[in-house]
């Protein structure tokens, strides 16, 4: 028994002296470089969303429930973006643009429901060049009959 004692001691010292090579941490990564303007004044698009009674259209269809030309509507309703609208008639250009039609609302007649959903695009207020800001471009609209009055 001591025998088998003192060979368990020495196998287990045995392994404990094989070199286990240390594993070093990887380097920091290197931090981006800023840009020498401001990402701030490049023109970037945010939500526009406009809603009223529809007055007139002129646009044709150019595939599958997309249609092209321009729509005009009564603004009634509008986002913090597209405040400016609100309460007049704007004309909205229609670029190969996704419209729905409610039940009862194809061909669309004066006093239809209109929802325009879109994106304008915007630069920020301290920048000196706004020339690429308030481009809209529309993507999806909703006509539908209005709602009877009860």
């Amino acid at each position: 028994m001591r025998t088998a004692a003192k060979l368990g001691a020495a196998v287990a010292a045995g392994t404990l002296a094989i070199a286990v090579p240390a594993v070093a941490k990887p380097a920091h990564p290197a931090h981006p470089s800023h840009p020498a303007t401001s990402h701030k004044c490049t023109a970037h698009k945010v939500a526009y969303t406009v809603s009223g009674t529809f007055v007139s259209w002129a646009a044709t269809l150019t595939g599958t429930d997309t249609y092209t030309g321009t729509i005009t509507i009564n603004v009634t309703k509008a986002n913090h973006h597209a405040k400016p609208q609100k309460g007049t008639p704007h004309t909205y250009t229609l670029t190969n643009t996704k419209v729905t039609f409610g039940k009862g609302a194809n061909p669309p007649a004066a006093g239809d429901r209109v929802v325009l959903i879109g994106k304008i695009t915007e630069v920020a207020k301290k920048c000196t060049d706004q020339s690429a800001a308030g481009t809209i471009t529309i993507g999806k609209g909703d006509i539908s009959v209005p709602k009877p009055k009860k």
